[in-house]
């Protein structure tokens, strides 16, 4: 009778912490996805399911690009764990809340095929990393600082860089980094359009002094 009792109580109890547990999980929203022309791949070239970790990696990596407003793709050579954790810090600080991502070349490749990113599959060659962003970040601006920090480091090389429709080789970077913000920009206009109606105020408070 009392082991009855005990059953029926863990029932009561447990039914609805299971079924709340699930209402939690389905009502959670779902990690944004690149979007791509085509489905990616399921099996392997084999016919086999691709296995757990690599299925994991897949969905990491798709989803921290799909989020990020910009991406710059890395090539790193013997970094210690110390100068990645140094490296994380100063992108986090300096570059608008910036993460790296050490990665696989060929799943990123993978993962890159049929999407926006699909144009820098070829720069995904050795050890890669990844500079991206949550989607709040301004990823002109942030792109240019994270670009600027990695470039102090003699241990990476930017391979290359996209922003919206804007894509950049090593050729370009150097150019880009040192092109002024939108605010200095506005600022330069600003002064040559305020330049000729102070000049013609000038002549205008002099002229009845020659008169």
């Amino acid at each position: 009778m009392l082991a009855l009792t005990i059953q029926q109580t863990l029932r009561s109890f447990c039914g609805p912490l299971a079924r709340g547990l699930a209402s939690a999980a389905t009502s959670q929203p779902s990690a944004q996805k690149l979007e791509r022309t085509r489905a990616p791949k399921t099996l392997t070239t084999y016919k086999k399911p691709f296995t757990p970790r690599k299925q994991y990696l897949f969905n990491e990596y798709d989803t921290q690009l799909a989020n990020s407003p910009a991406v710059i793709v890395l090539q790193h050579y013997n970094l210690s764990g110390a100068e990645l954790q140094e490296l994380r810090r100063s992108l986090k600080q300096t570059a608008q809340n910036a993460h790296l991502m050490v990665v696989r070349a060929k799943m990123m490749r993978a993962v890159l095929r049929d999407t926006r990113y699909a144009n820098l599959s070829s720069v995904f060659t050795g050890p890669s990393a990844v500079v991206y962003w949550d989607s709040t970040a301004d990823g002109l601006a942030a792109m240019k600082l994270a670009i600027a920090a990695v470039q102090k480091q003699k241990k990476l090389i930017v391979m290359g860089a996209k922003f919206g429709d804007l894509l950049l080789n090593q050729k370009m970077m150097h150019g880009f980094v040192n092109l002024p913000s939108i605010d200095q920009l506005r600022a330069q206009v600003l002064g040559v359009v305020q330049a000729p109606a102070q000049q013609l105020t000038a002549v205008l408070a002099r002229t009845p002094q020659r008169l």
